[in-house]
């Protein structure tokens, strides 16, 4: 799959390095959390355990971005099927230094674009932190509306819930 200046292709275990670094940036610990990855062998191990499980047995995926004009690893991006979210919800995940860049806002459509069109979803969740003002603006950027708030099993952070309607998206896409 291809956006503007992405090229996003299924995460595989040649990506372990580059999932281990992304998973233990500054930015990721502060918004998303410590998911006990400390090495590329840890990657794998959360590969296997949380990415391969959702393909295997509910057919989502996870993405890695690649700029297409550099070769970078830009960040990831992905579809979920997870307790505490109302609905299939998207995510997407970008190194510091790709910031502020539209590259999260073009992984996350790509995402939003492959739930309404491959898996024909009606409606589409994110969620996201308070604090993490980035994403907030990523998701009404591309027409999510803040629902409320909800949080995640085994977590008492509560975290903000944003939903879009495909009927929303149409019209926002101008279709």
């Amino acid at each position: 799959m291809e956006t503007d200046r992405l090229k996003l292709r299924l995460i595989m275990p040649s990506d372990a390095e580059f999932l281990h670094r992304l998973m233990n940036n500054e930015k990721w610990h502060q918004m998303i959390g410590d998911r006990g990855v400390y090495s590329a062998e840890d990657a794998l191990i959360y590969m296997e355990e949380r990415m391969d499980s959702d393909l295997n047995k509910k057919g989502f995926v996870n993405y890695v971005m690649i700029d297409k004009s550099t070769g970078e690893y830009v960040g990831t991006c992905s579809i979920h099927d997870r307790e505490g979210v109302d609905g299939i919800d998207i995510g997407y995940a970008i190194l510091s230094k790709f910031e502020g860049k539209g590259y999260a806002t073009e992984g996350a459509k790509a995402m939003v674009q492959l739930a309404f069109d491959h898996y024909l979803l009606d409606r589409v969740s994110a969620i996201t932190t308070t604090e993490n003002a980035g994403s907030c603006r990523v998701l009404e950027k591309l027409g999510f509306i803040h629902k409320g708030f909800t949080s995640l099993p085994n977590s008492n952070q509560e975290i903000r819930l944003y939903i879009l309607e495909k009927r929303n998206w149409q019209q926002w896409q101008g279709s």
